[in-house]
């Protein structure tokens, strides 16, 4: 497609983004010669149906990217601008210089770059998790457990099914509402022995059954979703 070849970064300067397979350790010596934008709504840019200049600023690369989400946005709309005609970028520090349009590829990629290295650089190595992962006993030195190529732990899981409980939360979708995400408890109680089977019905390690159960019988729920521990 015309628009992908247009949003093809030169090489020249692919080699100054840092390869997606560096270590952690690699990345964070990797000197990144742009820095990002401290107001990520800030972006002075534009496309433009002015045709792109042959040469770049000399200072270009030295320029502050937009925030990586920001970038991707600018990206994604450029994907389809080409066929209204335009055919550059128009930045604040370059107003005489219409840039060529695989520059948003260039800041896709380099902020995506910048911005990890920022947090992997200021992440305690033992902490307690914040954001969806304070919701379990896991701390930043068990992130590891996610990079290893054997099973996850149950802990990791539950992390892992709060952050989709919140996702579908924060949706607008309403067929969400009729869908029910369980942790790991939920399996563990299908998996208790007949003789607490036989006592459903006042056992209390079934309450949740109970309640999932009564939903379902009713169609306030229509799918349960939950992670299975073999």
């Amino acid at each position: 497609m015309a628009s992908l070849h247009l949003l093809c970064v030169p090489s020249k300067f692919q080699a100054i983004i840092p390869s997606r397979t560096l270590s952690v350790t690699q990345l964070l010596v990797f000197e990144l010669l742009a820095s990002l934008k401290t107001n990520p709504s800030c972006t002075g840019v534009v496309l433009s149906q002015e045709p792109p200049k042959v040469q770049l600023p000399a200072d270009f690369i030295s320029q502050s990217v937009p925030a990586f989400s920001t970038a991707t946005a600018l990206c994604d709309h450029a994907t389809s601008a080409w066929q209204d005609g335009d055919q550059s970028i128009m930045h604040l520090s370059f107003p005489n210089d219409p840039l060529p349009l695989w520059v948003l590829s260039y800041w896709v990629s380099m902020s995506h770059a910048l911005e990890h290295q920022h947090v992997i650089e200021r992440l305690p190595w033992d902490v307690p998790l914040k954001g969806v992962g304070a919701q379990t006993d896991l701390s930043t030195s068990g992130l590891r457990l996610l990079l290893a190529s054997g099973p996850i732990g149950g802990r990791l899981m539950d992390t892992m099914i709060a952050a989709v409980v919140e996702r579908m939360q924060a949706s607008q979708n309403g067929d969400l509402q009729t869908v029910c995400v369980e942790s790991l408890i939920l399996m563990d109680t299908l998996h208790l022995s007949e003789k607490r089977w036989a006592n459903y019905e006042t056992e209390k390690a079934f309450t949740r059954l109970h309640t999932i159960g009564s939903a379902l019988h009713e169609g306030t729920l229509q799918h349960v979703l939950f992670p299975i521990n073999s």
